[in-house]
């Protein structure tokens, strides 16, 4: 506030009053899982199947042709598989994060040679099996080529690459080491012909030497750097194919070649070898194309926990561990525990689902089921599997995938609804169930804290329940609505940390928080709550507003009892 020294009105504006609490989601997914392309270990944020395979690559396919009878393939890739269902049934905020082991590695071209000395060496830009799917041709140039910014040395002017062509593009930077004013000649200022003017730089086509008038006065110490178009009949065309789709780069040495990649390629990395600023020989015979090889996935012992981390300071709030079974439950459960805890703000549940059933043993399958282990309110437990088209066999065909990658469907419908809406009798639209289980059996599911999937009118979900064992948090809809609370009064509280701890200050508090809890009420996710914000004068000393919160979440109708009375 400015000083009171001259007379006049002195306003201070307080804004505590029109503090609102931001906008709060639950429903953004977190998935970790295996892929063939990609950068490992790097949460990547998605919003389509299309964004996934564009950045993950395809899938493998599930089954494995070589066994007979054909049986599911050892360590299938998982994660784009995983994001195929859960884009499929609703979801469309993902942070999805590719794990692998320490055998991934990038796949590498057949380096580009000058006779029998090394000119460059291209990488694919990231580890897995796509590389291996990169061609690469060298052919002769069909259009000028365009060196940027090379750099010459005053002393001996003369470009490295020649003859060069006239053209509106060509340019030469003059920097003066005694004054430090720089000068850029181009289109009109560059002559090819006869002695330049004060105004001119001159390149010779043929012997690419640089001249300058005298009154310049270029010295040793002096900058130069010269973009300048090169006759097509000095260049080469390398041409680098994935698929059906081309990268095309006209370039004059390996160097070259390198600088452009850097700067446009969205597939690989090139290095320079020991004839880098020669100009590579052409494929032989002419039109063929090499393939990059020794692409490796890193698949079979991929570090899930080590994803899981990566994600933990993400918005994600339901989290997949793809393909995993319940086995990795536990781990996934003391994640989502620890990411949220009060030291990291990150409320999340995980869907973890079923292996595969042996169809030969049926009873093992439902003994597994019911006697898991899980017991938690942040873990969700999918079963039985469900049936998928396959689009990586060949030909495509529809296979049983394991409850793991229906956790990931499943994942997907509850991240499309507001934290309020059961997933109760939900249907899921899948082609087929892994196992049709009878009354009976579903009973015992829901008994054993399995959120089960029957075939009823379509396919449904029997009831959204987690795996907790007698706590407040059976129901999938209280843990979410309390999580969505606890988001929403940390969004409406962060911004009076640091203001005064008096009553007024902690009045405005309890407004910005009323405010979010009665529209959590308007929206239905509460019955009915009440709100207390205090702190007393030994709190106030040490800085402490206490919020306090009694929350009467609403509730899914399960069962509908009826009675009839006939007279």
């Amino acid at each position: 506030m400015a000083e009171l020294i001259l007379p006049g009105v002195y306003i201070e504006v307080r804004a505590e009053g029109l503090i609102v609490p931001g906008r709060v989601t639950v429903g953004n997914l977190g998935v970790v899982g295996t892929a063939s392309k990609g950068e490992t270990d790097e949460p990547i944020l998605l919003s389509s199947y299309a964004e996934a395979r564009q950045h993950f690559g395809n899938y493998d396919s599930f089954i494995d042709p070589t066994t007979v009878p054909p049986k599911p393939r050892a360590n299938s890739l998982t994660l784009v598989r995983a994001l195929e269902q859960a884009f499929s049934f609703g979801a469309t905020t993902v942070f999805a994060v590719r794990v692998a082991d320490s055998t991934t590695v990038k796949a590498a071209s057949h380096t580009l040679t000058k006779g029998n000395d090394k000119v460059v060496t291209l990488t694919a830009k990231t580890p897995g099996t796509w590389g291996n799917e990169l061609k690469i041709n060298v052919a002769a140039a069909e259009e000028t080529a365009f060196v940027e910014d090379e750099k010459v040395d005053p002393a001996t002017p003369k470009l490295t690459h020649k003859p060069v062509v006239q053209s509106a593009r060509n340019r030469v930077t003059h920097t003066s080491a005694a004054t430090g004013i720089t000068r850029t000649f181009s289109g009109g200022n560059i002559v090819y012909t006869g002695a330049p003017t004060a105004d001119q730089a001159k390149i010779d086509p043929a012997a690419g030497d640089l001249t300058f008038h005298a009154s310049l006065g270029l010295a040793a110490a002096d900058k130069l750097v010269v973009s300048y178009a090169v006759d097509k009949a000095s260049a080469v065309k390398v041409t680098l194919r994935l698929g059906t789709v081309d990268e095309v780069y006209t370039v004059v040495s390996g160097k070259d070649l390198i600088a452009d990649i850097a700067e446009q390629s969205v597939w690989v990395d090139g290095t320079a070898e020991t004839k880098a600023g020669e100009l590579p020989d052409l494929s032989s015979p002419a039109g063929a194309f090499a393939s990059f090889k020794d692409g490796a996935n890193g698949e079979a012992g991929a570090d899930y926990k080590g994803g899981l981390e990566k994600l933990e300071n993400k918005d994600a709030h339901i989290i997949v561990a793809a393909g995993q079974d319940d086995g990795f439950g536990n781990e996934l459960d003391k994640h989502c525990q620890k990411a949220s805890s009060d030291l990291i703000k990150r409320d999340r549940i995980a869907v973890v689902g079923s292996h595969l059933q042996d169809p030969k043993k049926p009873d093992e399958f439902f003994d597994y089921l019911t006697g898991h282990s899980l017991a938690s309110d942040r873990v969700i437990f999918v079963a039985p599997g469900i049936a998928a088209n396959d689009t990586a066999a060949t030909p495509p065909e529809k296979v049983t995938l394991p409850g793991a990658y229906a956790a990931a469907a499943v994942a997907g419908l509850l991240s499309s609804f507001s934290a309020h809406i059961s997933l109760t009798n939900k249907t899921l639209p899948v082609d087929a169930l892994e196992r049709r289980f009878t009354s009976a059996e579903l009973t015992q599911l829901v008994q054993s804290r399995v959120l089960a999937l029957e075939q009823r009118l379509g396919f449904r979900i029997v009831k959204g329940i987690t795996t907790s064992t007698n706590t407040a948090f059976a129901q999938i809809t209280t843990r979410r609505i309390v999580d969505f609370a606890k988001f929403g009064v940390r969004s409406a509280a962060t911004p009076y940390i640091g203001l005064l701890n008096n009553e007024r200050v902690r009045g405005a508090l309890r407004a910005t928080i009323n405010s979010f809890l009665a529209e959590m009420v308007d929206d239905e996710m509460l019955v009915s709550y009440e709100l207390t914000v205090t702190a007393t004068r030994q709190e106030e000393i040490k800085g402490i507003a206490r919020v306090t919160l009694v929350l009467r979440p609403t509730f899914s109708i399960d069962f509908i009892k009826v009675t009839m009375n006939l007279e």
